[in-house]
């Protein structure tokens, strides 16, 4: 957060006053300096006059005969003749090598006295003067030349002393007494020493306005005194009054004093005239370049200009001088701190408070500087030190509260801006500022009246608009959200910020349209802003338009490439575009750019993993952990690497570790309750999904995985198990089905119909299995017009085949729910039906906005939706029966002959004799997937094996091919040998198929039973001993058995279940002769008649369209068929 900043106090715009030498009795020098300045100096002179040469008659005094000259050697010719062509600069040097072997020159002393008076500097060239004339006093110039040069230095009595002396020694002349008559006039001129005084008491004794009058008095008295009217311009000062036309008066009369035009400068500063201001410092500094205060005022003048380099030169020059001037390093600091050199304006402040220990404003510019390089810790302690010095400065409050703010110490900060607050109850950027600490705090109503406050004091305040925006926003309050961002937009209609800001509120509020308008407004307004073209680039990544999110990506690192995170983000956008190798570059030019960035480093792990380099995968991520052992999302990652690797107890202790460090980590919820779900612990599964809903109660996605799960557990009834669907549908559709737009679909009962199914399995999964017989049967797309709307970016063979059969395709995994809806309704879809239900990968929210007219579920999952907006769901009189299930579903029973057919695997070997007749033992059998196996499972299969204790069984379908440690463990604990138990792993559709030639019975699992497995079961000849139970999946087995006529391996109980497998196992003669007539009873059923199917298929969804378009609701009823299904027989 930005530190509150008052305007820069530089304390450079006026020092007091000095009083001119005038003021001052003047002594002649006894030593000269080793050199004056001309550089700076660039006024034209009056050509050189040699004293040699006489510019008038000198008398000697005592006869007319001249002492002899001094002999005029090579370097004092090439002196005086760079002297008289005006190079002062060369003649200065050679004069002053010249006094460095003879100090005592008189010539050489005396021409570099009248030097220094070309150039201005009267009071240096004095001792030089001086000196000339103590060597040679019988020199008549010498003494002419002092006296001028005293008169022009301002030291007119000692001028007149001099000349009136040389006149006494016989220097009477025209030029004498010509000189006598100037310094007379110049004294009547000048205050007399008892006035001089008089003003310089009442200086002294602070009595200013006794001085304004007294100098004043003077000024009408002597109008011709520069010292007159430089005591008024001091008195004017004093007062706080405008002293402007005195000391422009004062530099009028004393051109050649440098503090006249020193002090005429800061009257022009003041004024805000810096250029005028300027030209009188440099002129101080011409004739005084160890002025330290004229130095400091310029480099002042030259800030406020924003000259800052050459401020700089100036305060280092000042300091140069004098190394104790305290406001030069205070003056530096500042202008360092302009110049965003803050480390550097830290040691100046220091430097400043070095010799001011008590100036509360150096402490508050030091805090300043330390807040600005986010040494927070230093800057509190100077803020508090301002504090002390001076508990009322709202500055100081205000930016303490700044660095508490820095320093993550938001109470403090709090605290902070409520003093300054009572201290300036109306300044809207305080209320503002502490918005945003109590917002840290998550105290978000007060932060809303903070800003609330601020807005009332200044409704234009384009920041706290913004801040309160963006607060309702979080809270969900979008209308709000999206006026205020609005107003600061109006506010600031040209600015790229603004406008982005507008866009995060509409895309809060899921207002795509607008949200990439203004995204894209941002860009157009700086399309040179690598942050503009970054927002747009996210937001693209949000709503899953990875195409377009990469474009931006690479839009902004052409602006700024530099930025890592920014490389991160693009690898994210690749990567969920499958494009692993481009992915994997972006991240590695990340961790080029920046070693450490975790999130690079993790999302690197990730790609590996996706490419199934599972060992790489893990190694990076342990990497990821040796730099932050508290990066949650690295445990994950690895837990999920774990997962892949068959180790589901790492992959459990990585997920709690992850919610060890964050409590609100949601996916680690998900991910636990699916590896407890795979390792057949269901109970513990379905409390990890209900921790994770407490925490994150509006997540669907593990809502879904809840309601699956629930559909596995021996816990809960049809009821209960009814009403946590319908708890779904309260949760997440009430308030997108009042946002369903009308459909424009034509009512037209007769035509072809457009049929969508949106699934994440159109690949090699059961799902497909059982849809495309059916689909090959509607050929000609005459009744029908078939459009897929694929979930998932995985695509093989059967989804190859699946091409084949629907004609319009659409990959829609990288498109937002609203998105998907407007593609569906965009293609005209008049009947959507879902495959997935509450698995993996479904769209049920995007049902929920009613894209088509009609919409229906099919096949993915055997129990109700829970939704509304899910107008039928397609089963049978087998899987389904009305009078039995009706009302499990929310959704009508639209009754097909069956509700899928089936369709043998082409790699299916043929049928062999029952294992039994030749092992001599029976063998049973099992190909559920792990999370169908829970604890009560296993009893029930150990009840049968003590039953017949002589049989084995081989469980199938394993994560590996041996025993998973869960199932084992349970077998151990019903007391079954481990030699009884064969451990199979997943294999290829080949030899999962040749598996059943060692298998004479399968044992089903419930609740959730087999379909899938069963019906390739008895494709091999293989029957499935099963219950049938009180829900849809846990009839499954039922449904298939009855089909095809083998009633006697449906039990009524666990009981019943025993004494079955017992008496089959007695009977190995009659499972030999049903092996060879599975085949047979398959294809007589109306599981083996897809064609059927079809044409149930086609005129239900026909009648459901007609309904429609005469405005009748939905119903439950049996889809027509021209031909009963027969009698299967043997």
């Amino acid at each position: 957060m930005p530190p509150v900043r008052r305007p820069d106090c530089s304390k450079t715009a006026t020092f007091p006053p000095a009083l001119t030498s005038q003021q001052h009795q003047v002594c002649i020098a006894t030593a000269f300096p080793d050199k004056f300045h001309l550089e700076s100096f660039s006024e034209a002179l009056p050509p050189v006059t040699i004293p040699f040469a006489k510019y008038f008659n000198c008398r000697p005094p005592m006869n007319a005969t001249a002492p002899p000259a001094v002999p005029l050697d090579a370097e004092l010719q090439q002196a005086i003749t760079e002297h008289q062509a005006g190079r002062f600069a060369e003649a200065e040097e050679l004069y002053l090598a010249i006094l460095q072997a003879q100090p005592y020159h008189a010539i050489a002393n005396h021409n570099m006295g009248l030097l220094a008076g070309q150039v201005g500097q009267y009071q240096a060239g004095l001792p030089y003067l001086h000196k000339a004339l103590s060597v040679n006093p019988d020199e008549g110039q010498f003494w002419l030349s002092y006296a001028d040069g005293l008169l022009k230095a301002g030291e007119r009595e000692q001028a007149l002393e001099i000349v009136t002396a040389a006149i006494a020694r016989g220097l009477d002349n025209e030029q004498s007494q010509g000189l006598r008559s100037r310094i007379e006039t110049a004294i009547a001129s000048t205050p007399t020493a008892q006035e001089t005084q008089h003003v310089i008491e009442l200086y002294q004794a602070g009595r200013h306005a006794e001085l304004e009058a007294a100098s004043h008095a003077l000024t009408q008295r002597y109008p011709e005194s520069d010292f007159a009217w430089s005591v008024l311009g001091t008195s004017l000062q004093l007062q706080g009054k405008d002293a402007f036309e005195a000391l422009q008066k004062t530099a009028q009369l004393a051109p050649n004093d440098a503090e006249a035009h020193g002090n005429l400068g800061t009257a022009w500063q003041e004024r805000g005239m810096y250029d005028q201001a300027i030209d009188s410092y440099t002129r101080a500094l011409e004739l005084n370049p160890d002025f330290v205060e004229a130095h400091g005022n310029l480099a002042a003048a030259l800030q406020a200009q924003g000259k800052l380099e050459q401020a700089e030169q100036a305060y280092r020059q000042a300091l140069a001088l004098r190394p104790d001037y305290a406001k030069g390093h205070f003056n530096l600091g500042n202008t360092l701190q302009s110049m965003q050199r803050s480390a550097e304006a830290v040691a100046c402040y220091q430097s400043a408070l070095a010799l001011l220990p008590g100036d509360a404003e150096i402490y508050l510019n030091l805090g300043n500087a330390q807040q600005d390089l986010q040494q927070w810790q230093a800057a509190i302690v100077s803020y508090r030190a301002v504090l002390q010095l001076a508990p009322h400065t709202k500055a100081a409050h205000a930016n303490l509260a700044a660095a508490l703010h820095g320093a993550e110490d938001y109470a403090g900060a709090v605290a902070s801006y409520r003093r300054a607050i009572e201290l300036h109850p109306d300044d809207a950027k305080l209320h503002n500022n502490l918005g945003r600490a109590l917002q840290s705090l998550d105290q978000a109503e007060e932060a809303i009246a903070a800003y609330e406050r601020a807005i009332a004091l200044d409704g234009d305040f384009p920041q706290a608009l913004s801040n309160l925006g963006l607060l309702q926003c979080k809270q969900k309050n979008y209308t709000a959200a999206i006026e205020y961002c609005a107003r600061v937009l109006r506010l600031q209609p040209d600015d790229a910020q603004a406008s982005g800001q507008l866009a995060i509120a509409y895309g809060a509020a899921e207002d795509r349209d607008n949200a990439l308008k203004y995204f894209q407004q941002a860009v157009d307004l700086a399309p040179d802003s690598a942050a503009s073209h970054r927002q747009l680039a996210d937001y693209y990544s949000t709503i899953k338009r990875y195409p377009l999110a990469v474009e931006a990506y690479r839009r902004t690192l052409e602006l700024d490439s530099g930025d890592s995170e920014t490389h991160n983000h693009l690898g994210v956008a690749l990567q969920e575009l499958e494009q692993y190798d481009a992915a994997t570059a972006a991240y590695e030019r990340a961790l080029a750019l920046e070693p450490k960035n975790i999130s690079a480093l993790c999302n690197l792990g990730s790609t590996q993993q996706a490419q199934k380099q599972l060992e790489q995968a893990k190694q990076t991520y342990l990497a990821v952990l040796e730099i932050d052992p508290a990066f949650e999302r690295a445990h994950f990652a690895l837990g999920n690497c774990y997962v892949l690797m068959n180790e589901q107890l790492l992959a459990l202790e990585c997920y709690h570790r992850t919610l060890e460090i964050n409590p609100d980590y949601r996916d680690a919820y998900v991910n636990i309750s699916a590896t407890f779900s795979n390792i057949g612990r269901i109970e513990e599964a379905i409390e990890a999904c209900r921790k994770g809903l407490a925490v994150c109660p509006l997540w669907e996605t593990l809502f879904s995985n809840y309601l699956f799960l629930l559909s596995h557990s021996t816990e809960i009834d049809p009821q209960a198990l009814y009403a946590e669907h319908q708890r779904f549908s309260d949760t997440f559709e009430t308030h997108i089905a009042k946002e369903h737009a009308g459909h424009s679909n034509v009512r037209d009962p007769l035509r072809t119909l457009k049929v969508g199914f949106v699934s994440g399995d159109l690949h090699n999964h059961p799902v497909p299995h059982f849809l495309i017989p059916i689909l090959e049967n509607i050929a000609d797309g005459a009744k029908l017009s078939l459009y897929a709307y694929h979930n998932n970016p995985q695509n093989d063979d059967i989804t190859k085949r699946l091409q084949e059969v629907i004609p319009h395709w659409r990959q829609v995994e990288h498109l937002s729910d609203p998105d998907l809806g407007q593609l569906i309704r965009d293609d005209g879809i008049d009947i959507l039906i879902d495959l997935s239900g509450h698995t993996g990968k479904n769209r049920l929210l995007m049902f929920a906005a009613k894209p088509a007219p009609v919409q229906a579920s099919w096949i993915g999952y055997p129990l109700t939706t829970g939704l509304q907006s899910i107008d039928y769901y397609l089963g049978d009189q087998f899987f389904t029966p009305p009078d039995e299930l009706g009302d499990q579903f929310s959704e009508k029973l639209l009754l097909l002959p069956a509700c899928v057919p089936f369709l043998p695997s082409k790699v299916a070997p043929s049928v062999q004799p029952a294992p039994v007749l030749t092992n001599g033992y029976i063998t049973f059998g099992s190909f559920n997937r792990t999370n169908k196996i829970n604890r009560q499972v296993i009893a029930r299969w150990a009840r049968v094996l003590r039953a017949v204790p002589d049989a084995r069984m081989i469980v199938a379908a394993m994560p590996k091919s041996e025993a998973p440690p869960q199932l084992a463990a349970w077998f151990a604990e019903e007391g079954i040998a481990p030699e009884r138990l064969t451990f199979e792993g997943r294999t290829g559709m080949a030899q999962f198929m040749a598996i059943h030639h060692r298998i004479d019975i399968c044992l089903d699992a419930f609740p959730y039973c087999g379909s899938t497995t069963t019906l390739h079961a008895l494709w091999m000849g293989v029957p499935t001993l099963t219950t049938a139970g009180p829900t849809m999946p846990s009839r499954a087995g039922n449904m298939i058995m009855r089909q095809v006529e083998l009633d006697d391996f449906v039990a009524t109980d666990e009981d019943d279940f025993v004494r079955r497998s017992v008496a089959m196992a007695a009977n190995p003669m009659l499972l030999g002769a049903y092996r060879f007539s599975m085949r047979h009873r398959l294809e007589r059923s109306t599981l083996g008649k897809p064609k059927l199917i079809t044409e149930g298929l086609e005129n239900g969804l026909r009648i459901i369209w007609q309904r429609w378009c005469e405005g009748l609701p939905p119903v439950s009823f049996e889809a027509p068929v021209a031909v009963p299904n027969p009698p299967i027989g043997l």
